[in-house]
């Protein structure tokens, strides 16, 4: 589901692999919550080459789902 919100109401999840960006995708669809699977921008280092863009108002909710299923994530704002 693509996003549609400016930068400064986004974050990204920063993941330790791309396994882990698709166990991230599947618990995320499975909620029905929009986001973005893009590669990780260059300011932010990452094992992994893409992260998942969510909306700021879902992290609570997101976060919860990813802890449940003991994922390892990263949470940084959306830089401008």
């Amino acid at each position: 589901m693509r996003l549609t919100m400016s930068r400064e109401d986004k974050l990204l999840i920063l993941f330790e692999s791309i396994h882990k960006v698709m166990l991230a995708e599947r618990l995320i669809v499975k909620i029905y919550k929009p986001y973005q699977i893009i590669p990780v921008p260059k300011q932010y280092s990452s094992e992994c080459g893409m992260c998942i863009e969510i909306i700021s108002s879902d992290k609570d909710e997101i976060v919860a789902e990813l802890q449940r299923n003991e994922i390892n994530f990263n949470i940084v704002k959306r830089g401008l």
